[in-house]
C-alpha cells in the first residue's frame, strides 16, 4: 500500500490509496470465495458454481463488493500512515482496479491546526455585585404583596397601587376611533366592564397611571398614550391616541402587616426574612456576574483564534442548535408560521451560534492539553474556563 495527501480547504484532506497487484489479487480472491460458498444459480447446487459462471453472472456485484473491500481493508491503515486527526469521511471516489493494481481517493475531513490564542492574563473587569438595599426593600415588598387581601372598596376610597379596577374605557387616534383603524385592536381600542391589576406591565400604563387616585363612578377624560413603533398592533404603531375612562368599581389591595407578613412566609421575624431576601439575591447577583466573566472570557478567545473548523462538526452542532430551538419554541406557543417567516435568519443564527461552539471546542482541549488540565468530556470546558479566569487580569 501506497500513501499520499494533499490538503484541502475547510480542515479537508484528499487521502489517495494504491494497492499493488498482490494486493489486489488477494482482496479479490478472498471476495470471490465468498461468492462462491453464498452464490446460487439454476441447475447447481449452492457453493458449487464454477467461478468462471460467477464471474459472468455477478461481474457488477463482484467488482462493488471488490471496491467495498478494498476500502474497508486498508482506509484505516492509510489514515494511521499519514498520522491523519481524522474526524469524518467526507467522501470516497476514484475507484480503479485491474491486474496491474489499484486505487481510490478519500476526502477526510481532519482536526484543525491552529494557534492557541493567548489565554493567560485577559483583562476581564470583575464587578461589584452588592446588592443595594432599595434591591432588597422591593423584592421583600413583592413578596409582601404575594400575601395580600382584596377587599370591595368602600365609598370615598381612591384607587392605588396592587388594586384591582373595573373600567370602561374608549380610545382614539385623531378623530377616529381605535376600532375603526384596526378592529383587531380591541382589546387596546374599547372596553367594558374590563378587570385589571393596577399593577406595571398588566395593561396600556398611561390607562393605569390615570386611574390611581380616581373614586368609583368618575370618568377621565383626554387621557394621552403613545403606541410603540414596534410592537404596536398595524395601524397605531408610533401613533397618539386619547382616551375616555371610566371607574365602574375596584377592589383594594391588602398588604399584611409586619407581623402577619412574618407569619405567612414561615420567618422568625421580619430581620431574618430580609437577611435571607438579602442572601439570594446577593447569590444571583453573584451567579450573574459569573455568567457573565466566563462569557467574557469565551468571546476573548474567541476573537483571538479564527481558524476553519470541520463542516461535518458544525452541520451537527447546527441540527441540534435548532432542534432544541425547535422545542422550546412548541413549548412557547410559537406556530409553523413564524418558521415560515424567520426560517433564514433561523438557520443563519444557528449556524453562527454553532460555529462559535465547535471553534471553542478545539480552543477548550488545546488549553487542556497545554496546562495538562485533565477532567472528563462533561468537565473539561468548565475546568479549562475556571484556569482562564483565574489567571485574568482584572
Amino acid at each position: 500500500m501506497k500513501t499520499s495527501i494533499k490538503n484541502l480547504d475547510k480542515c479537508q484532506v484528499k487521502l489517495t490509496v494504491t494497492l499493488d497487484a498482490d494486493e489486489i489479487a488477494a482482496i479479490t480472491k478472498e471476495v470471490e470465495k465468498t461468492f462462491l460458498r453464498e452464490a446460487e444459480l439454476p441447475g447447481f447446487r449452492k457453493g458449487k458454481v464454477p467461478i468462471e459462471l460467477i464471474r459472468k453472472s455477478f461481474g457488477d456485484g463482484l467488482s462493488k463488493e471488490i471496491r467495498r473491500a478494498m476500502f474497508h481493508k486498508y482506509y484505516g491503515d492509510a489514515i494511521k500512515a499519514e498520522k491523519l486527526d481524522e474526524v469524518a469521511l467526507a467522501n470516497v471516489e476514484d475507484f480503479k482496479v485491474d491486474a496491474e493494481g489499484g486505487s481510490f481517493v478519500a476526502t477526510v475531513e481532519v482536526k484543525p491546526k491552529f494557534k492557541l490564542p493567548t489565554y493567560k492574563g485577559l483583562k476581564i473587569a470583575s464587578n461589584d455585585t452588592t446588592v443595594p438595599e432599595e434591591v432588597v426593600k422591593a423584592q421583600l415588598d413583592r413578596l409582601r404583596a404575594a400575601y395580600a387581601k382584596y377587599e370591595d372598596a368602600k365609598e370615598g376610597d381612591v384607587v392605588g397601587d396592587g388594586d384591582f379596577v373595573q373600567i370602561d374605557y374608549d380610545g382614539k387616534v385623531g378623530k377616529q376611533k381605535i376600532v375603526d383603524v384596526n378592529p383587531e385592536a380591541k382589546v387596546v381600542g374599547e372596553g367594558r366592564g374590563f378587570w385589571v391589576q393596577v399593577e406595571e406591565g398588566r395593561f396600556l400604563p398611561e390607562i393605569l397611571d390615570a386611574v390611581k387616585g380616581m373614586k368609583a363612578g368618575e370618568t377621565k377624560e383626554g387621557v394621552a398614550a403613545k403606541f410603540g413603533k414596534e410592537a404596536a398592533p398595524e395601524g397605531l404603531k408610533g401613533k397618539k391616541a386619547v382616551y375616555t375612562i371610566t371607574l365602574k368599581s375596584f377592589r383594594r389591595r391588602i398588604l399584611p402587616t409586619d407581623a402577619e407578613f412574618v407569619e405567612k412566609a414561615k420567618a422568625e421575624s421580619l430581620d431574618a426574612l430580609t437577611s435571607v431576601v438579602r442572601t439570594e439575591l446577593q447569590k444571583a447577583a453573584d451567579r450573574q456576574e459569573a455568567v457573565r466573566r466566563e462569557n467574557e472570557a469565551i468571546e476573548l478567545l474567541l476573537k483571538k483564534a479564527d481558524f476553519d473548523v470541520p463542516e461535518t462538526q458544525v452541520r451537527n452542532a447546527t441540527d441540534a442548535k435548532l432542534h432544541d430551538f425547535a422545542q422550546r419554541a412548541q413549548y412557547s406557543g410559537l406556530d409553523a408560521s413564524y418558521f415560515e417567516e424567520n426560517r433564514d435568519k433561523i438557520l443563519e443564527d444557528a449556524n453562527t451560534t454553532a460555529l462559535k461552539q465547535v471553534r471553542l471546542w478545539y480552543i477548550i482541549d488545546a488549553i487542556a492539553e497545554a496546562e495538562k488540565i485533565e477532567a472528563s468530556d462533561e468537565e473539561r470546558g468548565r475546568k479549562v474556563i475556571d484556569f482562564v479566569l483565574a489567571n485574568a487580569k482584572k
